[in-house]
């Protein structure tokens, strides 16, 4: 039968557990083990200062793309506007144009409140109508007569319902399309959109 052949040498001392180490060996194991400590201390900070930066540039990234995003939404939100107010002036047009045609004597109103808008020492005072509206307004008003005369002049560029009021020193443009652009300006509180109905 065979045999473990002996073995000659020194023992070497078996793992200690902390309880058995020596107050040196003690020294060396605590301050490794607070070494370590430290520096998976610092990895995990440098771990956590890295998300953070990559959280804040996403961040930044993504509130740079909503901003571009709301651009375009806001110029929207200004040319729905602008239609709007043209569409609004489109349609009063239309509406007051043939309101004029089953009420023309309408036009009597506007001159009146247009003539009383001019200052008190007016004179020579022109009233610049459409031809059919020139000749509505002479056959129901005789033209004024004393200081403060006026007289009917025919202009073929004015649409029918508005006129333009003329004298020495003032003119008031009181044309369909200067009082529905101002409606509508008024009425959106936006003054651009006055600009915008000039054109009959």
């Amino acid at each position: 039968m065979w045999e473990l052949p002996p073995i000659d040498g020194p023992v070497l001392a078996r793992h200690r557990r902390g309880s058995d180490l020596t107050a040196l060996e003690r020294e060396a194991w605590d301050k490794g083990y607070a070494e370590g400590r430290e520096a998976a201390l610092q990895a995990v900070q440098q771990q956590q200062g890295a998300a953070l930066a990559e959280i804040e540039r996403r961040a930044t990234q993504l509130g740079a793309v909503l901003d571009f995003m709301a651009q375009p939404l806001a110029e929207l939100d200004q040319q729905v506007q602008r239609q709007l107010a043209l569409l609004a002036g489109a349609i009063a047009r239309q509406v007051v144009r043939r309101e004029i045609k089953l009420q023309p004597e309408e036009i009597i109103g506007v001159i009146r409140e247009t003539v009383t808008l001019l200052p008190a020492n007016a004179r020579e005072v022109r009233v610049h109508l459409h031809p059919d509206d020139a000749k509505l307004v002479r056959s129901r008003l005789a033209e004024a007569a004393g200081s403060r005369a006026w007289s009917i002049a025919e202009d073929p560029i004015l649409s029918r319902g508005g006129c333009r009021v003329t004298s020495g020193n003032a003119t008031i443009d009181a044309r369909l399309e200067q009082r529905l652009g101002a409606a509508i300006a008024a009425a959106l509180g936006d003054a651009r959109a006055g600009g915008a109905q000039d054109s009959p």
